[in-house]
């Protein structure tokens, strides 16, 4: 048999395969309108109304990282495939009061009232778009929907049993994946950036489906944040149809607020002592100490993102011409000091931290970021970090620093490190001190008590207190020494 022959039937086959793989691929939307029909039509003028309940966790100031605030959610539901209301009731053992929010969405207008707020928050763009999946969380309707009229193709057929649909919604893809056996939403994933923790996905699994006439619903939703660290799950009850959503929140004569101008990225320069230079970052409210050593620097504190940590290191650069970073240090885990910590992965500096913050830190220089590439996700550099559990100082020139670790005696973070320069008597701390700025001294808080106890305790001579954030807020950030010793002696 020649070649010729042997491709001709081959040549078929080959055919054959991809006919049958593109109509089972492209029969595969039919699941995406079955998944319509019956999880996201009404009757006309119909909504759903039920009631919910929900744990819901939260990265907060805790005492160590992934250390999550717990948190019990209970409200009211309205929605419909262009209409989505909340009514939200947030309590926790922490918290000496519940926490109210309330949101109102057509895909033409946008309202939300946050915790805590009187005013309607100002909305970023884009977060009109986003509420279609944060409404998921609880009715997933409204965003199928949304796939539905927007006919998205279904993915390649990689999951037995599953049809997959895929889009991107501001900046966050979002994944359905429908069982095709009856054609209900099972899983819904968001990848999405965020600035400390890069590419970050969360996970919507539905169950427990109920009816109400031929609508279907899920009444058990699990939640898996942060690529599966935190595990919450929402529970709906009492649905029932209704003819109307009642108005929560009443738009301004003027249309919903708008976002304030966003604040530029500068850096203003001040000098605390010979070697010593305070950066401050109105952007962020925060100030950065770069410490300047005979051959090289040290830089304390970087807030927020990557992007914060290349400014402050341009700066740096521009105040000592060709002195490397040898040391980037942040004084505990929360984002406005370390936020910025992979800019200096990237140069090569060593990144010291307090206890228990390994694990941390190789979390957030080794997260993927390609939603939002920073300089170490362009450039991938080997993490070089030490762990400080006491002390460690560094000198050179005529320079010294000793890092002290005070961990719990902060009252504050477990991993707690201030910096303490002898020669002229000053220390650089976080947010402990909190001297108000106007005003006769008051009584000491938890935080200023265990400063001043570190200090004392570990016999340093002590003239300055300066103060990394925050730099605005009727808050010192140059402290006195004295004062902070006035605090512990005022009374109740």
């Amino acid at each position: 048999m020649s070649l010729f022959q042997l491709r001709r039937p081959l040549g078929g086959l080959i055919g054959l395969l991809l006919a049958l793989s593109f109509t089972s691929h492209a029969d595969a939307g039919r699941y995406l309108r079955a998944c319509c029909r019956q999880q996201a039509t009404l009757p006309a003028g119909q909504l759903v109304q039920a009631r919910y309940t929900e744990t819901v966790l939260e990265l907060e100031h805790n005492a160590a990282p992934w250390q999550p605030t717990a948190y019990a959610g209970r409200g009211g539901l309205w929605w419909s495939a262009a209409t989505f209301a909340r009514a939200d009731t947030l309590t926790a053992d922490t918290r000496p009061r519940p926490y109210y929010s309330a949101t109102q969405w057509t895909p033409t207008a946008l309202l939300y009232r946050d915790y805590g707020d009187q005013d309607l928050l100002p909305l970023a763009p884009g977060r009109q778009q986003d509420e279609l999946f944060r409404a998921a969380r609880y009715a997933p309707g409204p965003l199928l929907a949304w796939f539905g009229q927007h006919r998205v193709a279904p993915l390649p057929d990689t999951s037995a049993g599953l049809a997959r649909f895929r889009a991107t919604l501001h900046q966050t893809v979002v994944t359905l994946s429908i069982r095709r056996a009856d054609a209900r939403l099972v899983r819904m994933a968001l990848l999405a950036p965020d600035e400390l923790r890069g590419d970050v996905t969360t996970t919507y699994d539905y169950a427990d489906y109920a009816t109400l006439g031929h609508l279907a619903y899920p009444t058990r939703i699990e939640v898996r944040k942060y690529d599966g660290r935190l595990r919450e799950e929402v529970r709906v009850r009492e649905a029932r149809l209704v003819a109307a959503a009642p108005v929560l929140l009443a738009a301004p004569a003027g249309g919903p607020p708008r976002p304030a101008a966003e604040v530029l990225p500068t850096v203003q320069v001040q000098v605390l002592a010979p070697q010593l230079h305070l950066l401050a970052l109105p952007h962020t409210n925060d100030q950065v100490l770069v410490a300047e050593f005979a051959t090289f620097l040290v830089v304390a504190e970087a807030p927020l993102n990557s992007a914060n940590g290349e400014l402050i290191i341009r700066e740096a650069q521009r105040l000592a011409p060709g002195k490397p970073i040898r040391y980037f240090v942040f004084g505990h885990h929360h984002p406005h000091y370390a936020g910025g910590l992979r800019a200096f992965v990237r140069l090569g500096a060593t990144i010291l931290h307090g206890p228990g913050d390994a694990g941390y830190v190789r979390d957030l220089a080794t997260a993927p970021h390609t939603l939002q590439p920073d300089s170490l996700q362009r450039h991938p550099t080997p993490l070089h970090a030490e762990e400080i559990t006491d002390r460690k100082t560094i000198a050179d020139g005529t320079l010294e620093m000793t890092i002290y670790c005070i961990g719990k005696q902060s009252e504050h973070t477990n991993d707690y490190l201030i910096y303490y320069f002898p020669q002229h008597k000053l220390l650089f701390e976080d947010d402990l001190a909190g001297v108000p700025s106007q005003g006769p001294a008051r009584k000491a808080s938890a935080r200023q008590r265990g400063l001043y106890q570190a200090i004392t305790e570990r016999g340093l001579a002590v003239d300055t207190v300066v103060q990394s954030w925050p730099v605005r807020g009727g808050i010192k950030t140059i402290i006195p020494f004295r004062e902070l010793t006035e605090a512990m002696s005022v009374g109740p």
